[in-house]
């Protein structure tokens, strides 16, 4: 349903220097196909949609507070140079980066990286320092530098019909004894077409988890309406 609200969120939308740049970053990468049109791949879908449904979950200011980001404050594990697997856009990376983290992002999206590198350019040299991204697919690809002290993963698995491959690769890029923390939506929430797995709650998730990680802890949160598992890879 249209409605005046949703006539002045596009308008503003359009209006929006930031929002505007990254429609531009969207048809550079779109300009640089060599395939007759297929700029964009199956996760770079993702955001193509995003950015024509709700522009303004593309902004940093829609991040700001969000509570996914703000609540790694809570597990002193997630600590030292940390991956961010499934960053997206990156915009949760630059938010901690700004707040004195040093994050890694990675994506298999090359319009999500692009995105992100270019929220990157904006800030300043601190900050920037504190901040990478990178294309990866971590069921096939290793780190190009050194092995990261932790890992996030939030709202990821839940795309993520067997996490075998994907859990197997992603120890290559950590440290012995490094934790990761994963985020998923609880039960139905935050639903969409691209969701394979619903976690109803702690035991569904462990069971979906522990064949290839220590789970340690799963918290539920009811307010949010998330689950996260700190876990450890076997070694």
């Amino acid at each position: 349903m249209v409605t005046l609200k949703s006539i002045a969120d596009r308008i503003a939308a359009l209006l929006d220097p930031e929002i505007r740049g990254i429609r531009g970053v969207v048809r550079a990468v779109a300009s640089r196909s060599q395939n007759g049109g297929a700029a964009f791949n199956e996760y770079d879908q993702v955001f193509v949609r995003r950015l024509a449904a709700y522009p303004k979950a593309l902004s940093l200011a829609f991040w700001k507070d969000h509570f996914e980001w703000k609540a790694l404050g809570e597990y002193p594990q997630i600590k030292g140079c940390m991956l961010d697997f499934g960053c997206g856009t990156g915009h949760s990376d630059i938010l901690l980066a700004r707040s004195g983290r040093s994050v890694h992002g990675i994506d298999i999206s090359p319009l999500g990286i692009a995105i992100a590198n270019h929220l990157r350019s904006g800030e300043d040299e601190t900050v920037r320092g504190r901040l990478s991204f990178s294309v990866a697919d971590v069921a096939r690809d290793l780190p190009a530098g050194g092995l990261f002290d932790s890992a996030w993963a939030s709202h990821v698995f839940e795309h993520i019909a067997e996490p075998g491959p994907v859990l197997t690769g992603l120890r290559r890029w950590l440290k012995p004894a490094a934790w990761l923390l994963i985020s998923v939506p609880l039960g139905h929430a935050y639903d969409d077409p691209g969701h394979v797995n619903h976690f109803t709650g702690e035991e569904n998730l462990s069971q979906y988890l522990r064949k290839y990680v220590q789970v340690a802890r799963i918290d539920v949160s009811e307010e949010f309406k998330v689950l996260r598992a700190l876990c450890r890879f076997r070694h």
